[in-house]
């Protein structure tokens, strides 16, 4: 994960965070090893949209908050309550939600307060397995999450809660990631079924048009 093109933060099986700062062209030496916070492997790790905040989720059960200082990172909070392993976190757009998955089959929105507290806005149970990654669209608060039950579902706020507002079908096995394009409309998906399927948004009235007269191959 890249901080404006200066930082680069690796995790890994060793339960450490490491930041790596550019030198010249090239990627240089190492600067930081954060390796208090978690006690179990680090499976995936986020920049906020700001830059300043850094979230590392493990296998442990936590996902850690670092916050960039001018003598390096500390930990400000730690988020706690999933029962397994978290397997991916991702930042909102705004930078005023996070959502992290687990192998506990859930799905946790944080919101983020001006005072840099996390509070848990809603847990969402509705994959039957594993959730593997989880992502958010790149100008709305729209979620996506992948799971091991073989299906990709999205998330958004209605009156005041998250709820599954859909259930995207089609992969024969476990949905191990899922992207948007830079401009949200199109979500890619990869599973262990060895494909790769690309979703667009739906929008009333796309199935009209003009007569389709002839086709060749």
């Amino acid at each position: 994960q890249r901080d404006s093109q200066t930082l680069l933060a690796s995790c890994g099986g060793d339960r450490a965070v490491r930041i790596w700062g550019r030198e010249g062209t090239g990627l240089g030496s190492c600067g930081a090893v954060l390796a208090d916070g978690q006690q179990r492997t680090v499976r995936r790790v986020a920049w906020s949209p700001c830059g300043s905040y850094l979230a590392s989720a493990s296998f442990d059960a936590t996902t850690c908050i670092w916050k960039r200082c001018e003598d390096g990172f500390e930990c400000v909070t730690t988020l706690e309550g999933h029962e397994n392993e978290v397997k991916s976190v991702a930042w909102a757009p705004s930078g005023s939600l996070l959502a992290t998955c687990s192998r506990d089959k859930s799905v946790w929105v944080w919101e983020v307060d001006e005072e840099e507290e996390y509070e848990c806005v809603s847990v969402l149970n509705s994959h039957t397995q594993d959730v593997k990654h989880v992502v958010w669209h790149p100008s709305q608060e729209l979620l996506a999450s992948a799971s091991y039950d073989d299906t990709v579902k999205l998330y958004h706020e209605e009156e005041d809660d998250w709820v599954c507002c859909a259930t995207l079908e089609g992969h024969e096995s476990t949905v191990w990631s899922v992207a948007f394009d830079g401009s949200g409309e199109r979500l890619a998906s990869c599973s262990d079924d060895k494909t790769v399927r690309i979703w667009q948004c739906y929008k009333p009235g796309n199935e009209e048009g003009e007569t389709i007269y002839d086709v060749s191959w």
